[in-house]
């Protein structure tokens, strides 16, 4: 058997692509040997510098079918030189005790991304970065990363971070003032709001002697009246949302949906002026990885432009853990604003948001179609958690969200309000 599998190896490495690996196997998580079977799966291992290594590895023994299907090619782009091996969608799961004989392993990743784990990401070359900055911090970061050509660079760049005409000062002024001041709810979650409270916000957004106090001290008095006046208007939607979610669970005792916190981010959003698309608005978006793996997502919203040709997405909101949240991003990839460079993304865990920012090598999205991996993949940054029941956490989101909007309009060059 030794003998066969040897000339098995040197076949393998005289067929294989200069400068591939025959190495194909996602690593698995433990390492486990089968008593019947005598296969050895190898472990993964953190490296060095602390990072988790998300290089593949492959079962020490292969029946012949095996090792003849994990032969690897040369990755179809002229231009790149880097290393590359064919997708293999195998990993092992967590071991039951009562299959604790042998590793159980999981041949096909789900069609839907919506029921993928956090084992997929390794397998797809995708390093998840557990730094958790601050919200704008991750943005400006994935810009950098996104907008790589110089000149445009150099345009965007200081307009969107540097210089703050006095309209954009007196917008930032107006929503730290409403979002400390006059939406002045502060808990951590729903269980803690009272609808009295509520009641008194929807009165004091509803009448206009507070915008007349705040308008007058400010050098801009009718454009600081007019932006007032709108994000009161849209601040009393998202009022009235949890003025539903807390009847139906503190009076009602039924239990806060999904759906109902879907609603409640969406509405927030919108104070912003971003043009947010959600439940029956949001389309199915397919990926095919290699011949024969198509995935479907479909994201709970998404932000985009809402007067372009085409769908120019910037951003794509999941409802759930990030392991799904990846996969949304990768099947909307072909909509992105920003090309195959990336995309940023928004993930809601109940009143609690934060931003990821998916960046990705180069050709690493049409390898990765054409069912082949480069050696350094893509990388997700996740940024800290905004509590937007909580005053600091309303205040956090204001500089990220009003830059979303405005990327969007200086990439389409189409201004919408």
């Amino acid at each position: 058997m030794s003998d066969a599998v040897s000339d098995l190896e040197r076949k393998e490495r005289a067929t294989t692509s200069e400068g591939c690996s025959h190495e194909t196997s996602c690593k698995s998580q433990k390492k486990r040997r089968s008593r019947s079977e005598g296969t050895e799966i190898t472990s993964d291992t953190d490296s060095p510098d602390g990072s988790q290594d998300t290089s593949f590895a492959s079962p020490k023994k292969k029946s012949d079918a095996e090792s003849e299907a994990d032969t690897t090619s040369d990755t179809d782009s002229p231009d790149s030189v880097k290393r590359c091996k064919r997708v293999h969608f195998e990993t092992e799961t967590s071991l039951s005790r009562t299959d604790s004989e042998s590793p159980v392993f999981l041949k096909n990743i789900p069609k839907y991304t919506s029921k993928w784990s956090e084992e997929v990401l390794p397998c797809l070359r995708i390093q998840v970065v557990q730094q958790f900055p601050d919200m704008h911090d991750v943005f400006l970061e994935g810009c950098l990363h996104f907008i790589d050509d110089p000149q445009k660079r150099a345009e965007i760049m200081p307009d969107l971070f540097v210089s703050k005409n006095e309209d954009e000062q007196t917008v930032i002024g107006c929503f730290k003032h409403v979002l400390q001041h006059i939406f002045t709810l502060h808990c951590d979650d729903l269980s803690n709001v009272e609808l009295d409270d509520l009641r008194e916000m929807e009165s004091v957004l509803t009448s206009p002697h507070w915008i007349d106090n705040f308008a007058e001290r400010s050098p801009n008095k009718q454009y600081c009246r007019k932006v007032l006046e709108d994000l009161a208007r849209k601040l009393k939607l998202f009022v009235w949302q949890l003025m539903h979610m807390v009847r139906k669970s503190q009076n009602q005792g039924k239990e806060i949906t999904k759906g109902m916190y879907q609603e409640l981010f969406v509405l927030f959003a919108k104070t912003f002026n971003l043009h947010i698309l959600s439940g029956s608005n949001v389309e199915k978006y397919t990926m095919g990885i290699g011949d024969d793996n198509r995935f479907v997502a479909v994201p709970d919203a998404v932000i985009c432009h809402p007067n372009t040709d085409k769908d120019n997405i910037c951003a794509v909101v999941e409802v759930k853990k990030y392991c799904q949240h990846v996969g949304q991003i990768l099947c909307a990839q072909p909509h992105s604003l920003f090309g195959e460079k990336g995309n940023f993304g928004i993930v809601v865990q109940g009143t609690k948001v934060m931003i990821s920012s998916f960046k990705a090598d180069s050709f690493y999205y049409q390898n990765l179609k054409n069912g082949f991996l480069m050696e350094k993949g893509a990388t997700i940054t996740f940024s800290k958690e905004c509590n937007i029941l909580r005053k600091e956490g309303r205040t956090d989101c204001i500089q990220t969200f009003l830059h979303f909007k405005k990327l969007m309009e200086f990439l389409s060059k189409k201004s919408f309000s």
